[in-house]
Order: C-alpha cells, then sequence, then structure tokens
C-alpha cells in the first residue's frame, strides 16, 4: 500500500478530534459565568470533599494534567482562576483522575505502568535507531529490514498499548467521575450538555491517538509480518527417469 493512503487517514485522524476539541473548549471557556467557582477553586473544594487534603492544586503551562507522582492536580493558567464551564469541567476531570490513584482504580494504575515502559522502550528504540547507521558502516554490511522493522514495532507497540490503557481511564474520568461531581450542585442541568460536550471532545483525542497509533503501527508490520510468519518448506522429490530410459 502507498504510504500516502495510510499518512492522509492517520492525519485526519489526530488533526480532525483536535481542531474541534480546541472549538468547544474554547468557545465555552469565553463565557464566563459569575455563580460558577474558578477551576482552582473547585478542584481544591472537591479534593477536600474527597478528604484528599495532600493532593495540591497547581498551576501549569504544561496542559492541564494529574500528576501521580507528586500528587498535583495541575491546570493551565487560563483555567485555575477563570469562572467558566470549560474551567470547571476539565477541573473536575483532572480531580477523577486523583480519585482513581487514591483507589487503586486497576485501569489507571496500568496505564501508568505501560506508561513507564513505553517511556523506556522509546528511549532504547530510539537509540538502536541512531546506532544502525553507525553498525552498518563499521560492519560493511546492510542491517537487515527485520531487524529495523522490529525495533521500531516494539517502540510504536508499547506507545500504542498505552494509549489504549488510557482509554478506559479517561472515560471513567469524564463521566463515571467527573460528571457525577459536576452534577452534585456545580452546574445547571441546563449546562450538563455542554459539559458532556466537552467531555467527550476531550476522550475522543484518545480515541484518535490510538487509532493513530494502530494505523502507524500496522504502517511498520506490513513489510515485516511476512518475514516473522513462519512459512512452509518443500522438501525437493527426486526425479524418477522412465523405466525405459533405464535400459
Amino acid at each position: 500500500m502507498h504510504p500516502v493512503l495510510v499518512l492522509i487517514p492517520a492525519v485526519a485522524l489526530i488533526l480532525g478530534p483536535q481542531l474541534w476539541v480546541r472549538h468547544v473548549l474554547g468557545r465555552n471557556n469565553r463565557r464566563v459565568d459569575s455563580r460558577l467557582r474558578s477551576g482552582g477553586e473547585l478542584a481544591r473544594e472537591l479534593l477536600d470533599r474527597h478528604r484528599l487534603h495532600k493532593v495540591k492544586v497547581e498551576s501549569t503551562d504544561l496542559g492541564d494534567h494529574y500528576d501521580p507522582d507528586a500528587k498535583a492536580v495541575r491546570l493551565t493558567r487560563d483555567k485555575i482562576t477563570r469562572k467558566s464551564l470549560t474551567a470547571v469541567t476539565v477541573a473536575a476531570h483532572e480531580v477523577g483522575h486523583a480519585l482513581q490513584d487514591a483507589s487503586g482504580y486497576t485501569p489507571f494504575v496500568w496505564r501508568a505502568r505501560l506508561g513507564k515502559v513505553a517511556q523506556v522502550t522509546g528511549q532504547a528504540g530510539t537509540a538502536l535507531l541512531l546506532a544502525t547507521p553507525v553498525a552498518a558502516i563499521f560492519s560493511r554490511q546492510p542491517i537487515p529490514a527485520i531487524v529495523i522493522g522490529g525495533v521500531a514495532f516494539a517502540m510504536l507497540g508499547t506507545g500504542v498499548l498505552a494509549q489504549l490503557a488510557a482509554l478506559p481511564t479517561e472515560l471513567d474520568a469524564s463521566f463515571g467521575r467527573a460528571m457525577p461531581l459536576l452534577q452534585d450542585g456545580y452546574i445547571t442541568p441546563e449546562q450538563e450538555k455542554s459539559a458532556r460536550e466537552i467531555l467527550t471532545a476531550s476522550s475522543l483525542t484518545y480515541v484518535a491517538s490510538s487509532l493513530a497509533g494502530v494505523l502507524t503501527v500496522w504502517r511498520w508490520w506490513a513489510p515485516v509480518g511476512p518475514v516473522l510468519r513462519p512459512t512452509t518448506t518443500r522438501i525437493p522429490q527426486p526425479r524418477l527417469r522412465h523405466p525405459a530410459a533405464l535400459s
């Protein structure tokens, strides 16, 4: 298959949801509502309400996230002090991750483990791929395609597994935890539809990343797979001469 046929849908899967997410979050973040708490205020209140007093609420420039190692909910500057539906919805989502961590939610634990494995595999794989041309020069022998493909497949494969493990974690943080928290008096019934849209848009980015990762792994597997698959070796049979020719 031509690489362009794989590249086009992969780009569409990555850029399409990202543009939609940016539009949805931006639209609901511009509308300030004095009835709402700021993102930072809501995060702190929800954490204290669930006795997670040691979990910090911090401002960041690296994107909204929960850091399980530092035990910190981090919100970007445009959400931590802003009273908007986007700010409180994102804050509730990140608090949802803190609740998962505190309860030992299995998909959250596996996501963290696979993320660390993917990081190590990615670093090791990058080093091996960078060393491949050097090894080829000194050995004066071409590196087999199966070696390069296998390393790339291992790098991409662990990353895809980590992304797939993130899906149930993100969906639970959004709809199993954040939405019930918001419905408990923090947003009005009229705002629930927009809050669900924000949570859906955010979750879609993980779905898109996983699908794009699967496409990338398939692109590497296509030329390497036939090499790894076992083949049946035919044993040549002796050719018998016609009896008339033996005399």
